[in-house]
């Protein structure tokens, strides 16, 4: 309920969401608690993606559980009704006479013959049949062992990517160079008028170069010795500099204020674009659950 806004009291909705987020933490927090046994509990990011997968670890737990208890009832009461079972005398006469019989390696071998197709919950003690078995179970058991294996150097390579995503996150929450200038805004706004300026300026010296041209161009006939005067050709090449210069500074300024066009004027836009990178990290993640579980089922 901490987290609740100002604007979240007038939305029913968020209310609700809010409360039932806090009774499943509170749930996971009292879960964790009873699994760590006094132990302190490791410190986590508290977000919805990681409540969402502490639940269903949660749920997962408890159903193996419930499991467990039922089988654990199912093998009392197995036994209990094997105890109960009526036993034949001409099979227990035979059995101990068989026994009295044997030798003690001979009853040895019996046990350890008895005893592996119990363990391989195999109907009959046929040496063929618990031969077969041990290979299945020896095949699975190395197969199993490759998965895990695969399994524990996938994880690794996650966790090493997920902290290098975490060290580049926070490269760039932390660093002032993606920081956004606290006088950006006024910057480009200065920058846009003076652009605005310049080019005003480039098109007035453009028309008083043009009525000088058009000026000189009447005054002038074909067979006219007057080719302009050295003030008017003096003013001509200074107004063509000053023109020349103006365009140099108007494409520089251009130059820096196209090096900010990647970021929005606004402040609050900027950490949007800031929010936006932590949201592609996020489906990052995600990707990298889906391809851990992806992997793990196969």
């Amino acid at each position: 309920m901490d987290n609740l806004t100002p604007s979240d009291l007038f939305s029913p909705s968020k209310a609700r969401q809010q409360r039932a987020q806090a009774q499943d933490w509170a749930h996971i927090d009292s879960w964790l608690s009873y699994k760590y046994a006094g132990r302190t509990v490791p410190t986590f990011e508290r977000n919805e993606e990681t409540l969402k997968v502490l639940r269903e670890l949660s749920m997962a737990n408890e159903r193996a559980n419930e499991e467990r208890t039922v089988m654990e009832r199912l093998e009392r009461e197995a036994l209990k009704e094997l105890d109960e079972v009526p036993r034949n005398e001409v099979d227990e006469r035979i059995l101990s006479r068989l026994q009295a019989s044997l030798t003690p390696e001979g009853e040895q071998a019996l046990n350890a013959l008895a005893s592996t197709a119990v363990a391989l919950n195999l109907p009959t003690a046929n040496p063929e049949s618990i031969a077969h078995a041990l290979i299945q179970h020896t095949t699975a058991s190395q197969n199993l062992t490759n998965q895990l294996q695969h399994i524990h150097t996938l994880q690794s390579y996650l966790d090493k990517q997920q902290a290098l995503l975490r060290t580049q996150l926070h490269e760039l929450q932390t660093n002032p160079a993606f920081a956004t200038p606290s006088n950006l805004q006024r910057q480009t706004t200065e920058q846009t008028r003076q652009v605005k300026h310049l080019r005003n300026k480039i098109r007035e010296h453009e028309d008083k170069l043009s009525s000088l041209q058009s000026s000189q161009s009447r005054n002038m006939t074909p067979g006219s010795k007057n080719v302009g005067s050295a003030e008017a050709i003096t003013d001509m090449l200074e107004q063509q500099k000053a023109l020349d210069e103006l365009r140099e500074r108007v494409e520089g300024l251009e130059k820096q204020v196209g090096e900010f066009g990647g970021l929005p004027a606004d402040k609050e836009a900027a950490r949007k674009e800031v929010g936006k990178l932590e949201v592609r990290l996020d489906e990052l993640r995600r990707r990298r659950d889906e391809l851990f579980e992806g992997l793990v089922g196969q």
